[in-house]
């Protein structure tokens, strides 16, 4: 084997090996789970009259 077989033979092997490692890498990283959906609520919403202590804005009232 010449030096030039031996040397493309060597780069061959470490683009192979990298590229195992990569997939490796990228099966084991866990999949992003989704973003749960955001709950809206009038109760929670600023209101700009003043309430009395025993009033419940979500009395539905």
């Amino acid at each position: 084997m010449s030096r030039r077989t031996g040397l493309a033979t060597m780069a061959g092997l470490i683009c192979v090996g990298a590229v195992a490692i990569i997939a490796v890498n990228a099966a084991m990283e866990p999949e992003p789970q989704p973003t749960p959906p955001r709950v809206y609520s009038s109760c929670m919403a600023a209101d700009t009259k003043p309430m009395s202590a025993g009033d419940d804005p979500c009395d539905g009232r």
